[in-house]
């Protein structure tokens, strides 16, 4: 008979036993016993069937009115994104799992829906570690205890006792679970955990006292002695500095990223901010017009594949479709943890994943943390957006440069009219790739002039809807200086990374020796390098004949353009800009800013299109050698050899 079988025999029924005379005293010899396993025994010996954090939450799990807007059962379908995040946790070769996730998005859940499956399946010491002592006691109270004593299952657990039951320790039939704070290094230090869970660590001191390491530190060191430990690490994110962005980001062997399905064109993407979309209200001040957009729910959301609307009702419906991706491969979380089985895994959770945040609450959010004459603290306005929202770090920054500043750039050309008087050595084009609004390629074409003075002028500046009117404002459309001597656009870069990689590669191998694809790159040791593509992305098909990949030292021409702009516009290599430029080009051209590691970075929200394309075309004029390129006519003349004399001595010889 099969072990299982045997067990469940033994669990079933009581069990006759014949007793040897050799074991028993003499005077008990001779006699049956029975004996029966005890309720706990019993529950010892039962085999159960393996189940998932997320499907026990559901059979077991019960939220209370004190702590939920929705009491009763627990369901999957309110906050479906948790699913996997809870469910990660106890997969074999996770240890550790981090959540930077924007607030009341249900990531305190994740923590006591694993607590309450590890109590009634994988039983071990717990510890959960909280940012004060006040915290802990009031978790302990409001959150943990209720835990056991709304569930049955988990309610068999308790002893009974009110002793058992303290605000800083929680003692079961089989496992303690202690409440520590960070700021308490014994207490951090003394008891070893199967499970430490880290609530809030962005609010965690940097140290527990002035001898101590910092609490996450000494929290973990809890678990050393159990091999099958498990670390949960939960917080809102404040700075890049911060305990749960560092971890994220640099612990963290993977970061998943939540991708929804489009309800109506089935496109699975991101949700991105600036694709939720409100109507433009010019003049009014942001702060005030961030009410209307509140109180009346204007805001709705772009699909970036087809421009679908969607309203808060059909956002759940396609967070409902979505799932979880390694940002980095695209792999789903399923696949990706049964390849590669990581031991540290990440998750980044914003605010509109939830059903509980409109996405007209978050558009106004953004619209507060504007700066305007009304708004005199913006900044901490902008702060909690990026924050409770984006659940994303706060950076500071100030601006590089104003907008009047890059508009006195501008001189008395219209729009598409080439400087006239012989000035111009050649034209060069750069594009930029964007999802919205169904895809369109925002543009800038720049005429150059001769030699190491690099002068330079804006012609045209807009944006086109696809390859065919792209192509159409390249090569087809006439560039005329004033009289009247045609131009053309020598060469031409266009942004290749995004969701349409593979028909850029297309345009670009149709049109070679005119555009080249490119990719930009923080840090390089050169200013650009090319890199040969032979198959399209994510695939084995190969590319017609090949490809050439242009990488750009971003930094290195945002670098070069900061520079140019401070030229004022009456001295030689100055930049211009033709007289139809508008304010919202000028504001994207100030968009970005140098952070503290040196790189350019752009606020989350702010568009800066016009900022990247006049990088990209410096790296145009740099590949045509514009600086080399003279005058015809302007060749100095030849030195002429001197008039040879006759030496009267020699005879002429």
């Amino acid at each position: 008979m099969e072990a299982r079988a045997i067990v469940r025999k033994l669990v079933a029924n009581p069990i006759p036993v014949s007793v040897d005379r050799f074991s028993l005293p003499q005077e008990m010899t001779g006699t049956k016993y029975t004996f029966e396993f005890s309720k706990g025994e019993k529950q010892i010996l039962r085999k159960r069937k393996k189940t998932a954090v997320s499907k026990w939450a559901e059979a077991h799990r019960m939220l209370v009115p004190e702590s939920s807007s929705l009491p009763g059962p627990w369901r999957n379908d309110v906050t479906p994104y948790l699913v996997d995040v809870m469910d990660s946790m106890f997969f074999s070769s996770v240890q550790t799992v981090i959540v930077c996730a924007a607030p009341q998005v249900g990531k305190t859940e994740v923590l006591l829906n694993a607590l309450g499956y590890a109590v009634d399946r994988e039983p071990g010491p717990a510890m959960i570690i909280y940012p004060d002592k006040i915290a802990a006691q009031d978790a302990s109270r409001d959150r943990v205890q209720p835990l056991f004593k709304s569930s049955p299952q988990l309610t068999q657990y308790l002893t009974g006792s009110t002793d058992d039951e303290g605000s800083l320790r929680i003692n079961l039939r089989h496992m303690p679970i202690y409440m520590g704070w960070a700021h308490s290094a014994s207490r951090l230090a003394s008891k070893p955990a199967k499970y430490i869970l880290f609530d809030e660590v962005d609010k965690f001191p940097t140290t527990s006292n002035k001898k101590e390491a910092d609490p996450q530190s000494l929290g973990e060191k809890r678990g050393r002695t159990y091999r099958n430990r498990k670390f949960l690490k939960i917080s809102s994110p404040t700075t890049e500095s911060g305990p749960i962005w560092v971890a994220l980001n640099n612990e963290a062997q993977v970061v998943f990223g939540y991708k929804v399905r489009c309800p109506i064109c089935g496109h699975e993407h991101e949700i991105d901010f600036d694709q939720i979309k409100y109507p433009d209200r010019e003049g009014m001040d942001p702060s005030l017009y961030a009410e209307t957009v509140e109180s009346e729910k204007l805001a709705a959301y772009e699909c970036p594949n087809m421009g679908c609307k969607w309203d808060d009702g059909i956002r759940d419906k396609a967070v409902g479709l979505g799932g979880w991706f390694d940002r980095v491969t695209g792999i789903d979380i399923k696949t990706y943890l049964k390849t590669y089985r990581p031991k540290k895994i990440g998750f980044h959770i914003p605010s509109w994943l939830s059903r509980f945040v409109s996405l007209s609450e978050v558009a106004a959010a953004f619209l507060r943390g504007q700066k305007s004459s009304l708004n005199p603290d913006w900044k901490e306005k902008l702060k909690d957006f990026m924050n409770s929202h984006k659940a994303e770090p706060w950076v500071n920054y100030q601006q590089e440069r104003s907008e009047a500043k890059i508009l006195a750039l501008k001189d008395d050309r219209p729009r598409l009219l080439v400087p006239g008087g012989n000035v111009v050595s050649c034209m060069t084009a750069a594009i930029d790739t964007q999802s919205g609004r169904g895809g369109y390629f925002p543009y800038e074409i720049r005429a150059w002039g001769y030699g190491m003075i690099n002068e330079s002028w804006l012609v045209a500046d807009g944006e086109v809807d696809s390859f065919e009117a792209l192509a159409e404002v390249l090569w087809e459309r006439e560039y005329k200086d004033s009289q009247g001597n045609p131009y053309l656009v020598r060469l031409a870069l266009i942004d290749a990374m995004g969701h349409r990689t593979d028909e850029v590669y297309d345009f670009c191998r149709m049109n070679r020796g005119r555009i080249l694809p490119i990719k930009g790159e923080q840090t390089m040791a050169r200013p650009f390098a090319y890199t040969q593509l032979d198959t399209y992305p994510g695939s084995n098909k190969p590319i017609p004949g090949g490809l050439k990949l242009l990488r750009l030292n971003v930094t290195h021409y945002k670098n070069s353009l900061s520079n140019r702009l401070e030229i004022n516009p009456a001295d030689p290599g100055a930049y211009h800009l033709h007289s139809e430029v508008s304010d919202a080009w000028a504001r994207e051209m100030t968009a970005e800013y140098v952070n503290e590691k040196g790189f350019w970075e752009c606020p989350k929200g702010r568009p800066n299109h016009a900022w990247d394309i006049a990088g990209y075309n410096l790296a145009a004029a740099d590949l045509l050698n514009v600086k080399s390129i003279k005058k015809k006519g302007s060749a100095k003349p030849r030195k002429q050899a001197p008039k040879r004399t006759t030496n009267p001595y020699t005879n002429g010889r």
